[in-house]
C-alpha cells in the first residue's frame, strides 16, 4: 500500500474535495469511478458540508437532494451515502427517513474548514481505500506542491506500468493532472492545483523566463481582476494560461448565452484561502465572475470598480440589502444557486439581500480585496440601482477546474432559478411531503 504517513488527514480531505470537483469532468458512467468510491464520497461530503454549514436543521432533505444534484453536482444516487458518511462523523445528526429515503436531519458541521477536511480525511483512511485511490491522492498532493518529472513522480508514488496508465488517464480526463513533453524526451507532470495554491511562484517563473507578451498578459489580468475572455483566441496568451490551469478563471454563461471565463490573479492572498478555505475563495470568485459578467453581457451601465456595491451588500445597517429595481429578475443563477443572495420583494421591485452567513460575509470581503487590485485606477461611484442588476446574472456557473475542460461539454441546468429558490426555502423552512 502506498504510504500516506506524510500526508495529514486534513490534506487527504482537501485532495478528496479536489478529486470530486475534477470528477465533474468525467461521465458519471465512467468505469474508473467504481475504483474511487471512498474518495469520491468523501470529496462530495466536503462539498455538501460546505453548502449546509450554518443551516442548523434541514427540514426537507428531498429538496436538498435536488439542489445537490443541480448545483453541487452530487449524483442523486450518491446523496444518501454522502449524508450517511457525514452522519458517521457526527457532522450530521438526527437523520429521519421515510420509506427508506432520508427526509430530514440537523447539521453539526465544524466552523473551520480545516476541521471538516481533517474529519473527512480520517474517515477516508478508516474506509481502507484501494491502492489506486491512495496513489491518486498522493499524486495530487505532490503536484499541489510543485511540478515533477513524470518519471520521478511514478517512482516516488510506486506506480507500476498499469497503474501509471490508469491514473494518467483519470488525471488528464478530470483535468487534475497535465503532462508536458520536453525537448529531451522527458515529461513534466503538473496540476492546476499548484497554480491555485502557489500562484506567486508561477507568476515569478513566467515573468522571469517568458517574453514581453506573456508579461503583458499577466499585467492585463492583474489590472482588471475578473478579466473577461470568450476562449475564442481573441486573447490567446491569457486563454492558454487558463487552459493550462496557471490562472484560475470561473466561467459564467451570460444573458447573451455566451460562455465567458473571468481570469483572476490570486497573488498575495492569505494561504488559508488557497487550501483549507478554498470553498470561501470559490464563493468570492463566483461573485467576481457574476459582477464582471453583468458588466460585459448584462445590458447595464458598466461599473469599473463595484466595491462600493459589495460594501453595501455586506452592511448590517442596510440589512445586507441593496435597493430594489423594477426589472423582473432574470435567472440570477450563480449567486442564488450557491445560496449567497436571495430576492426581497419591495412592492413592485426586487432587492438583493446577502444571506449573511460567516462564509458569505468573508467571501464578499475577499471579493472586494481581489477587485481592488487594479493598479492605480481610481474607483468610480456607480449608480446603485444599476449596480444591483449586476448581481442578477443569467446563466450557469462553472468552477475553475471545470472551466479548463469546458469546451461545450456541459449541459444546461435541469432546474430553473425559481425552482432553485423554492427548494432552498423548502429545505430549511418546512418538511418534505
Amino acid at each position: 500500500m502506498t504510504s500516506l504517513l506524510d500526508i495529514a488527514p486534513a490534506n487527504i480531505g482537501l485532495r478528496a474535495y479536489d478529486t470530486a470537483i475534477g470528477f465533474r469532468n468525467l461521465d458519471e458512467r465512467n468505469a474508473y469511478l467504481a475504483d474511487f468510491n471512498p474518495t469520491h464520497t468523501v470529496g462530495m461530503g466536503a462539498i455538501l458540508a460546505g453548502a449546509i454549514k450554518g443551516k442548523d436543521i434541514i427540514r426537507d432533505a428531498r429538496s436538498l437532494k435536488k439542489i445537490a444534484a443541480d448545483v453541487l453536482k452530487i449524483n442523486p444516487w450518491a446523496f444518501d451515502s454522502v449524508v450517511l458518511a457525514l452522519a458517521d462523523l457526527e457532522m450530521i445528526r438526527s437523520v429521519q427517513r421515510k420509506g427508506g429515503e432520508i427526509v430530514s436531519f440537523s447539521e453539526n458541521i465544524p466552523l473551520l474548514y480545516d476541521g471538516i477536511h481533517e474529519k473527512l480525511g480520517a474517515y477516508w483512511l478508516d474506509k481502507h481505500p484501494s491502492e489506486l485511490e491512495a496513489q491518486f491522492i498522493t499524486i495530487l498532493n505532490k503536484l499541489a506542491q510543485a511540478p515533477l518529472l513524470a518519471q520521478n513522480l511514478s517512482a516516488e508514488v510506486g506506480l507500476d506500468a498499469k497503474a501509471n496508465q490508469t491514473l494518467r488517464a483519470i488525471g488528464e480526463h478530470a483535468e487534475l493532472v497535465r503532462y508536458h513533453s520536453l525537448h529531451d524526451g522527458t515529461e513534466i507532470a503538473t496540476s492546476p492545483l499548484y497554480a491555485f495554491e502557489h500562484p506567486d511562484q508561477l507568476i515569478t517563473i513566467f515573468e522571469k523566463h517568458s517574453g514581453d507578451r506573456v508579461q503583458e498578459a499577466f499585467n492585463r489580468v492583474r489590472s482588471q481582476p475578473g478579466f473577461p475572455i470568450l476562449m475564442d483566441d481573441s486573447h490567446p496568451i491569457v486563454e492558454d494560461l487558463v487552459r493550462l490551469g496557471i490562472v484560475p478563471a470561473p466561467t459564467v454563461v451570460g444573458a447573451d448565452q455566451r460562455e465567458r471565463a473571468f481570469a483572476i490573479m490570486l497573488y498575495g492572498l492569505d494561504p488559508v484561502y488557497l487550501t483549507s478555505k478554498k470553498q470561501v475563495l470559490d464563493r468570492a470568485l463566483t461573485l467576481i465572475a457574476c459582477v464582471r459578467c453583468g458588466e460585459v453581457s448584462g445590458g447595464v451601465t458598466a461599473i469599473r470598480m463595484p466595491t462600493k456595491l459589495l460594501s453595501a451588500l455586506m452592511n448590517p445597517n442596510r440589512n445586507y440589502t441593496l435597493k430594489g429595481h423594477s426589472s423582473i429578475p432574470r435567472q440570477y443563477a450563480p449567486l442564488i444557486r450557491m445560496r449567497m443572495i436571495k430576492l426581497v420583494q419591495m412592492g413592485d421591485l426586487w432587492g438583493a439581500q446577502l444571506i449573511a452567513t460567516e462564509d458569505n460575509l468573508e467571501a464578499v470581503k475577499l471579493a472586494i480585496t481581489l477587485l481592488e487590485r487594479k493598479g492605480e485606477g481610481i474607483p468610480e461611484r456607480g449608480n446603485e440601482k444599476e449596480a444591483a442588476r449586476l448581481l442578477f446574472t443569467e446563466g450557469e456557473y462553472f468552477a475553475p477546474i471545470e472551466t479548463i475542460a469546458l469546451v461545450g461539454r456541459h449541459k444546461a441546468p435541469t432546474l430553473t432559478e425559481p425552482e432553485i429558490i423554492n427548494l432552498w426555502e423548502q429545505m430549511t423552512n418546512r418538511g418534505g411531503s
